[in-house]
């Protein structure tokens, strides 16, 4: 539940709550359970039958929040060793003036039970808790990363204190913070197994020809090799 998560970012962090507030804390708690939820998406199964139409669909399940559910796959006919998925390419969900639809093949059979595999937001509140035990860690993790960078971005501008006694090293705060934020999200990764740079964007070099001394196209050839 969220006090759950409340407390254990509160451990995990507790100067960065005491000095940035409860509000904050659970600002941060929305982001994480956000980002987790790209991570590891909430799957739903649910049993739809198809309705006639052109299209002909599915219907949406009830709990279906448009913009931000999303159709993983449709199992037809269902019961069948290994389960028998519709390929991608046969069936969509499309924007239409009423809302959203699923699209099935013209071929489908209308009336027939289909199986469908959709996701939905996590969510943490007071009653309800869609994260797993297991994950509530790395969740706390996301949202403790979150709350170091404020705090980085907070002591960036403090001076050194001119009061006697001050033991604070205001010239390190920021740097600290800036570290120990990166280490939180480090832990997080690796609670959930997952490489960050899966999603770096392959980076791709060219090197255009260059052009002749008059400004025209080089016209370049191939030494064929016997």
């Amino acid at each position: 539940m969220l006090a759950d998560l409340q407390d254990i970012v509160g451990d995990l962090v507790r100067d960065a709550v005491s000095r940035l507030g409860d509000a904050a804390r659970d600002r941060a708690i929305g982001l994480a359970v956000v980002q987790y939820g790209k991570d590891r998406p909430r799957v739903m199964v649910e049993d739809l039958v198809s309705l006639a139409g052109t299209p002909k669909t599915l219907p949406l399940p009830a709990d279906w929040l448009q913009g931000q559910s999303r159709a993983l796959s449709i199992e037809y006919p269902i019961g069948e060793v290994p389960a028998s998925l519709l390929p991608r390419h046969l069936w969509t969900v499309a924007t239409v003036p009423a809302g959203e639809i699923i699209a099935l093949p013209a071929e489908a059979v209308t009336g027939a039970a289909h199986r469908l595999a959709w996701s939905r937001p996590h969510v943490v509140s007071a009653i309800e808790d869609s994260i797993p035990e297991q994950d509530r860690e790395a969740v706390a993790q996301y949202a403790a990363g979150l709350l170091l960078d404020q705090l980085a971005t907070l002591t960036s501008g403090d001076r050194e204190s001119t009061i006697k006694g001050d033991s604070v090293d205001h010239a390190d705060a920021a740097p600290n913070y800036a570290a120990r934020a990166k280490t939180a999200r480090q832990r997080y990764h690796d609670l959930l197994g997952i490489d960050p740079k899966r999603l770096a964007p392959a980076s791709v070099t060219v090197n255009p020809p260059l052009a002749s001394s008059k400004g025209e196209g080089r016209l370049l050839w191939r030494r064929k090799r016997s």
